[in-house]
Order: C-alpha cells, then sequence, then structure tokens
C-alpha cells in the first residue's frame, strides 16, 4: 500500500529539515520570543510550516499519479507557505493575509473545477442546492477553514493534532472511497505532521528542540484540509457528504464560529486576533497545556472516529447536522463554564507552571 512508504518518507524528510532549519531560522528571523501575548520558554524557531510542506512535497510527487486536483493543491499549497513563512517574518497586515487567502481559493477553485454544489439533506427535507452561490461559497469555506486552524495555533500540539486526526480521517475515508490520489496527498502531510508533532508536543522532553509550525504551517494544514475535502465530496470522486467533513475537524470549526461572534459581538474585526479563545480561557481558568492538549486531541479523536464510522454505516445526514449543533452547543457552554469545569478536575490536571503558548 503507497500510503505507508508515503508517511514514512515525508515523517523522515520533515524530521530531516526540523533540524537542518534551526540555524537558518536565526539567520532571517523566523524566531518567535515570548512577549505580549505569547508566553513559551525562550525563543523559538517557527520553520514547522516549511519543514512539513517539504515533506509533504517530496513524498506526494514520489508517490503515484495526484492528477490535476492535486498538482493544483500542491502548487498553490506551496503559495501559502511561502505567503505563511513572510507572515511569520514581517507580520502582514490582516487585509493582506485575507486577500491572498482569498486568492489562494479562487486558485484552487479555477484549475480544479471543483465547487461545493449542495449542502446535503441537513433538515430531512432533500438536498439543500447552492445553485449560482457555490462558487462564493466554496472561496468562503476554503478561507474560513485556512482560519479556522491559524486561530486554533495559539498553544503547543493543539493545530498539530487536530490536523492530524483529521487528515488521519480523511486518509481512512479515501481509502475506503478509492480515491487514491487523495490517500497519498493525505498520508503524506499525515507524516509530515506527525513528525513535526514531536518537536511541538507540549513535553519537557523535546523542549531544546521545540519548534513552532506558524502562519506557513496552520495555513498550510487549513489549506490541505480544505482542498482534499473539496476533491472528495465532488460527484466524479467520492460524493463525500459535507457533513462527514465537519466531524472531520469539529474543534477548528468551533472555534472558527464561536471566535467569529465573538470578536463581532464585540465590534471588532472577525480577522483580528485577541485571548478570547477556548484554550485561553482554559488557561486562564487554571488548567496545564499539556491537560488542554490532551483534552483537545480526545474531542479530536472522536470526531473522526464519528465520521468513519458515519461514513461506513451511512448515517443519515439529519441526525450528524444535529448531532454537531448539540456538540457544539456543548462546546460554547463548556467555554462559558470553564472556571467551574476545572475546579471538578483533579489537582494534576491545573496549571504550575508558565503556559507554552505562542
Amino acid at each position: 500500500m503507497q500510503v505507508i512508504p508515503a508517511s514514512l518518507a515525508s515523517f523522515l524528510v520533515c524530521s530531516t529539515m526540523l533540524l537542518a532549519l534551526r540555524p537558518f531560522a536565526e539567520v532571517v528571523g523566523l524566531i518567535d520570543r515570548p512577549g505580549g501575548r505569547k508566553t513559551h520558554h525562550g525563543d523559538v524557531p517557527v520553520v514547522g510550516g516549511i519543514a512539513m510542506f517539504t515533506g509533504l512535497l517530496v513524498a506526494a510527487i514520489g508517490g503515484e499519479d495526484l492528477g490535476r486536483s492535486g498538482l493544483a493543491i500542491l502548487v498553490v499549497a506551496a503559495f501559502m507557505v511561502v505567503l505563511g513563512a513572510l507572515d511569520d517574518r514581517f507580520n502582514l497586515p490582516p487585509k493582506v493575509r485575507l486577500f491572498a487567502h482569498l486568492s489562494a481559493a479562487v486558485a484552487l477553485v479555477y484549475n480544479t473545477g471543483y465547487v461545493i454544489g449542495n449542502l446535503g439533506d441537513l433538515a430531512g427535507f432533500g438536498q439543500i442546492s447552492l445553485g449560482l452561490a457555490a462558487l462564493p461559497f466554496t472561496v468562503i469555506s476554503i478561507v474560513a477553514l485556512i482560519n479556522a486552524f491559524n486561530m486554533l495555533d495559539g498553544l503547543d500540539g493543539l493545530a498539530g493534532s487536530a490536523g492530524l486526526t483529521a487528515i488521519g480521517g480523511l486518509v481512512i475515508i479515501a481509502s475506503l472511497g478509492g480515491a487514491s490520489g487523495s490517500v497519498i496527498m493525505a498520508g503524506s502531510m499525515l507524516g509530515s505532521v506527525a513528525a513535526f508533532l514531536m518537536f511541538n508536543l507540549p513535553t519537557h522532553l523535546n523542549r531544546p528542540v521545540r519548534t513552532f509550525m506558524g502562519d506557513a504551517g496552520s495555513t498550510l494544514l487549513g489549506f490541505l484540509l480544505a482542498g482534499l475535502a473539496l476533491n472528495l465530496v465532488q460527484p466524479t470522486v467520492m460524493s463525500l457528504k459535507p457533513m462527514i467533513v465537519l466531524w472531520l475537524m469539529p474543534i477548528p470549526i468551533f472555534e472558527l464560529f464561536s471566535s467569529t461572534a465573538r470578536r463581532i459581538a464585540h465590534g471588532m474585526s472577525p480577522t483580528q486576533a485577541d485571548t478570547g479563545h477556548f484554550h485561553h480561557v482554559l488557561i486562564n481558568s487554571g488548567l496545564s497545556v499539556r491537560a488542554i492538549c490532551a483534552l483537545y486531541f480526545v474531542v479530536s479523536v472522536s470526531g473522526s472516529a464519528i465520521a468513519i464510522w458515519a461514513y461506513q454505516l451511512d448515517i443519515p445526514e439529519p441526525v450528524l447536522f444535529a448531532a454537531f449543533c448539540l456538540a457544539f452547543c456543548g462546546w460554547v457552554a463548556l467555554i462559558r463554564t470553564a472556571r467551574r469545569f476545572v475546579l471538578l478536575l483533579p489537582m494534576w490536571f491545573r496549571r504550575v507552571d508558565s503556559a507554552t503558548g505562542h
């Protein structure tokens, strides 16, 4: 099975690049230093995104024919990584980032010809067709997922673990559906993300080589998942239900909706950074970074497991939609009661040292 060699190749390439790029990061200024909203320990290289893309590129090109859509995803992903690296170095204005994300989404849709034609049968009354709104909805969805992963990248291990479980779920579902090109692409990224997490999980063992993915990594994760999902929902590929895609990555979607609503309610721009994300709330409530990472990982694995189970058993979309809405309400409720929730946990879940956020 070619996905295993692809994953191993990307793992080895990404691991090597994460070590090799450390001196380069110091030279070009791709270093994240503590201060302000950044509370991690010491100076940390921000080269995870570049290393992950290198592993993905080497493994994916070495696999079987990726097809037009696969090549389009790789080319536009390269643009996203370059843009993200520039943002990591020079802190680009939000409007510039948004324009670039929109351009990348349009480029992907134009080069693949793929759009989200319908939302599925969410209410039990038949397919909800998007019609003329399909193109703008697809572009907005891609940009939204890119920014969802960017929002999630606030503590060690969060964005990486959410991406790992979502990509792992996609590998399994694409394998079951016979979408070989998507399997190779997702499998290649799986190895890269796994390698990155060895350098990013909140543990003392990796502190000497701690690395951040930066905007280059978070935008790469969001864009790649959006591109792969867009491919799999096409009738000519798999006709994957859009609701299954949402279950593959519940936490980024929850964070996107809750953070956007919160910022608008406070008169802020949806793209303006703040410290109101759930992981920030949990940190301020006294939960340790390791406990937050473990909590997010469990929720992410559960979401991917539900997605795989729903695909195999062909669970009705109204059931999946209702369950997802209930899960989101539970997430919001947990944000509002975070302090009481943390007090119910054993002391070893509490924070006893400074956070490793970024």
